[in-house]
Formats: structure tokens, sequence, C-alpha cells
């Protein structure tokens, strides 16, 4: 069979192309499907829409060829994937849309009743691929496929439970050559770090229970990780074949030291001069010795999840961490020379405007290269949405609900938080200190590209927190 699977943009661009100037990471779900149904013998090609300029040309020309299509659904391309797959039905009725990812594994059955998709995957789908493939040659009963929702008689129903594999090390590798015409790693606008970009996936899942969480529902409720060895072996075939740069894409990428050490060591005993940028991690792995080995080896960049610079905060999230190991962790970056990131939550239930201004006071006071703010979203899955749904202030099928007094969910309005998200952009990002401090760091390393990497990314915040509080005057208008 002929496979198309497709990544689509974010809504807030056309779901046409477009979005060339955002292509931080490949899509590695659909690549990881694209290689195990290789190996079943199928044919696939892969297109990533946020690359594309009319990505509506190039599936008129291929979908004669095609004998089904899939496509990955964020919750942030949820529009864009309706408006994708209408246009595919127009255009073939009888193609087989088959969608799957992060959205349709925490909405299902609403996502199917929402979107005109033929089938449905949940969760983690290598071995529900196969039986899907299976079920469209007529192989297999459409009751009998792992992990699969479909249509019949006028409702929705699911198939067999779905099931993952245990031992990731057996997955094969992404096919990484099916996107390898796109230009990876630019972020906010701007391409950080020159040369051929991809990422990886070394683990899946997180350890952690944090409250504010889906990642226990979005990876089947199992953590994962690959060997050491395994890892190493595809970051080798990668720069084989000519890739620089590395995005290390795990949920949690430091949760094993012995592993992490190990993957360091490999690298540099290969000759792998790569550039790596570890985009999970945890401040309470941070170590001297430990941050010195990944320099080495190639790390440059690392970004912690904060969340909040209050302990009675961190506590209410399960955090399992504390203001002393955020600081530590960050100036330890800091001092070893990786570009760093830390992400923030403002919104929390029981979070006062104190809590608030304690947080974006504490961002300040840190180090950080980068600093984002986010309003807490209450997500499928997670222990706060389990109590808000209990508690009765959220339905079950809602979804991109974020804090909001009005519902109960916190002590601020969104247009509240929108307004303190837009103080924190501009007391972190407009301090005299935060700003020569950036320019002195990056223009001695005779690195421009940075700088202005940082006034693009700081453009572009401010802009879309505006637009944030325009949608929301618009809705209360």
């Amino acid at each position: 069979m002929k496979f198309l699977f497709l990544y689509p943009t974010t809504d807030s661009f056309s779901f046409k192309g477009g979005e060339k100037s955002f292509l931080y990471a490949p899509p590695l779900g659909i690549l990881y499907l694209a290689s195990i149904l290789t190996k079943e013998g199928h044919d696939v090609k892969a297109i990533d829409i946020r690359g594309e300029e009319n990505v509506v040309k190039i599936i008129e020309r291929e979908i004669s060829s095609i004998d089904a299509i899939g496509i990955t659904v964020p919750t942030f391309a949820l529009h864009n994937s309706i408006k994708l797959i209408k246009t595919i039905k127009d255009m073939d009725n009888e193609i087989p849309v088959i969608i799957g990812g992060p959205h349709p594994t925490l909405y299902p059955e609403k996502s199917l009743h929402d979107m005109p998709a033929d089938m449905l995957v949940i969760g983690e789908a290598e071995k529900s691929i196969v039986d899907l493939a299976k079920i469209l040659e007529g192989k297999l009963e459409m009751e009998k496929g792992r992990g699969i929702y479909y249509r019949k008689n006028g409702g929705i129903r699911v198939a067999k439970e779905a099931e993952i594999v245990k031992d990731i090390d057996t997955i094969p590798f992404p096919a990484h050559h099916l996107v390898e015409k796109y230009d990876y790693g630019h972020t906010y606008g701007f391409k950080l770090f020159e040369g051929k970009t991809t990422a990886v996936l070394t683990s899946r899942g997180c350890p952690r229970k944090c409250r504010f969480c889906s990642r226990r529902l979005l990876s089947m409720g199992k953590y994962r990780m690959r060997s050491a060895e395994n890892v190493v072996e595809e970051l080798e075939m990668l720069y084989e074949q000519g890739y620089k740069n590395i995005i290390i894409a795990d949920d949690n990428f430091m949760s094993s030291r012995k592993r992490v050490e190990k993957i360091m060591d490999m690298i540099m005993e290969k000759g792998l001069a790569l550039t790596l940028f570890i985009n999970g991690a945890r401040v309470d792995s941070a170590d001297k010795e430990l941050y010195a080995k990944m320099w080495k080896a190639g790390v440059r960049m690392i970004s912690f999840g904060i969340e909040s610079g209050n302990q009675d905060i961190l506590d209410f999230y399960l955090k399992g961490t504390t203001l002393e190991q955020i600081r530590k962790a960050v100036e330890l970056s800091r001092k070893t020379g990786f570009f760093t990131v830390g992400t923030f939550i403002i919104g929390a239930p029981i979070e006062t405007e104190e809590h608030i201004k304690n947080t974006i006071k504490f961002a300040c006071s840190l180090p950080l290269d980068m600093a984002e703010f986010f309003i807490l979203r209450y997500m499928p899955g997670s222990q706060l949405w389990d109590e808000a749904v209990k508690e009765g202030k959220i339905k079950e099928d809602e979804y991109l609900v974020e804090s909001n007094c009005r519902k109960g969910l916190g002590l601020f309005t969104q247009e509240e938080l929108i307004k303190w998200k837009k103080i924190a952009y501009r007391k972190f990002y407009f301090r005299p200190s935060y700003v020569a401090g950036e320019a002195i760091k990056f223009l001695s390393r005779f690195d421009i590209r940075l700088l202005k990497a940082g006034f693009s990314m700081l453009k572009i915040l401010l802009y879309r927190t505006e637009k944030e509080e325009e949608v929301w005057q618009s809705l209360q208008a």
C-alpha cells in the first residue's frame, strides 16, 4: 500500500503552509510509523506542511496514487487539521483518512465527532499502524485492530485495547530521510544554528507525576528509555548523513545520570562533532562534572521546566524540586556555557497576585538566556484535570481549558492572567542588566546571530501575548 503522512501547521498560520521560519523539529511520530510501514513492505511519503507554501497543490498531485492518508493532530493545530481533512475529502471522498497524535489520543471520540476522518489511532501507534494497514488491505477485521477507533452504523466504536512497545530499542529509527528537504532548527522566526538539524527521542514518557502534566496518558502510562548504545547508533547514522545539530526531544532526558554519561562518553569516543540541544531537563539533575562532560560532548543548550518562584506552588504541582535546586541548576548551566532556557506557569488554582509577582521576580533573578511564561492549561489525563472534572468545573470533552476564576479554576480571569503574562515578559526582557549581559555574552563569542535571534524571539512573544489579549477582549464584547 501507499501511505501519505501529513503534519499540519499551527492554527495561527494558513492550513496550506507558510510556517517555514518556525520549523523547529521534525514530526518524529509519523517518521517512526513510516519506518514501521516501510519495514512491512509499504511505500510511504511524508509532508511537513509547515515547510510548504501550498500543500493543496501537492496533495492534488499525489492523491491519485495514494491508498491512505495519515495526519498527526496536535491540539494547537486542530482547526487547520479539520480544514485539511475537508479539503482532502473534497478531492476524493473515498480515500481513507486516519488521524492520530496528541489531540486524538486525549479526545478520541470527540475527535472523530468533530473531524471528518475515517479512523483514529490513539497513543503510540507502532503496533496499531501494522493492524491498520492489514485492515485497509482486507487482511484483518476492523474489530481486531489495536488502539483503533472507527465509525460503524452511525456511531463511533473502539476495537481492541492499544498496545505499547515495551523495549523501544526494537523500534526502527525514524525515517528522517522523508523530511530531509525541510530546514529545521528555527525558533521564533530565526535559524538559531547553521547546518542540518533534526531531533531524536531517547525515551518515552516521564517517570515523574507532576499534577498539571498529561504525559502519562500520551505515553500510555509507562516510562521507557532507549539504551545508550541504541541512541548513539542513531546519532552516528545522522552524523554520517550530514546532520550537525540534534534536538533531544525527551520530556525528561536527564532522569538517569548513568545513561546520560554513557551517551556523552560514546559521542566523544566516536568523534561525533554534533551540537546538542536538550529540550527537557529537571533542575534536580544538575551536577558540575556531568555538565562539564555534556559540554565536551557538544551540548550547547538546555531547557528547564521551572514552573514557579514559590515553594508552595511547586509543592502543589508535586514538582519535587526546590527553589534552591532551581537556582543551583540555572547558575551552573550558565557557568558551564549552555544557552539556558526556563519555562514558567502562572495561574495555579491557589495562586495569588503575590505568588505571580514572586515568580516574575524569581525569573528575573536567575541568569537565564530565555524565559517563557505560560498560563496554566488543564490537560486530560492530568491530576488537575481529573479533579476539575470530578468537581464539575470541566466537562470531560472540553479542550484548551485554561485557568479562569469564572469557571472556578484559579483566582484570576483569563484577561488578568494574559496581562500578568505580558508584565512578566516586559519585566524579564526589558531589564538593562539582561540586555547588556546577553549582548556581552553573545558578542564575546562573535555570534551575533544569537543576539538577533533573541530580539526576534522577544518581538514574537510580545506579539502573541498581545493577540491573546485581543482575542479575549473580542470574546467579551
